[in-house]
């Protein structure tokens, strides 16, 4: 489980930052709320960003949760990399030409279905340590 977590460790931009990726080779992964969609690969990661990436309408969707996440590689074992990492995540968004309606659909409900189940268990904790307070 730890080896899965530790992508989300690494470097990473929100989607209103893409033009501050570095301009190195690499393996980059879209996540929101800890959920990995997508896992890709680019020679340059500011370039494949800054032209119009296929899964950017997608990615802007994510806007408040979504996260791209990038670990620089040398040239050579970007592709390497990219398969094992797809392999170990089965990401959603790879090997679909394009995202259906009701792919985000469902993406929306996990997002935020997790965003409430989080909000409830705070609000939770809050309650028992006011509780405890007041005993």
């Amino acid at each position: 489980m730890l080896e899965r977590m530790r992508i989300f460790w690494l470097p990473s931009k929100p989607v209103k930052k893409l033009k501050d990726l570095p301009q190195d080779a690499g393996v980059y992964y879209i996540t929101a709320l800890w959920i990995v969609l997508y896992v890709g690969k680019a020679k340059n990661l500011r370039n494949r960003w800054k032209t119009n990436h296929h899964r950017y309408q997608q990615f802007k969707l994510l806007h408040p949760f979504g996260r791209l996440h990038y670990k620089v590689l040398a040239a050579s074992q970007i592709s390497a990399y990219e398969k094992s990492e797809i392999t170990k995540f089965r990401p959603a968004w790879n090997g679909t030409a394009r995202v259906t309606f009701w792919n985000l659909l469902c993406l929306f409900v996990a997002i935020w279905g997790r965003v409430i189940v989080y909000a409830l268990l705070l609000l939770l904790a809050i309650a028992a340590f006011m509780y405890l307070l007041m005993q």
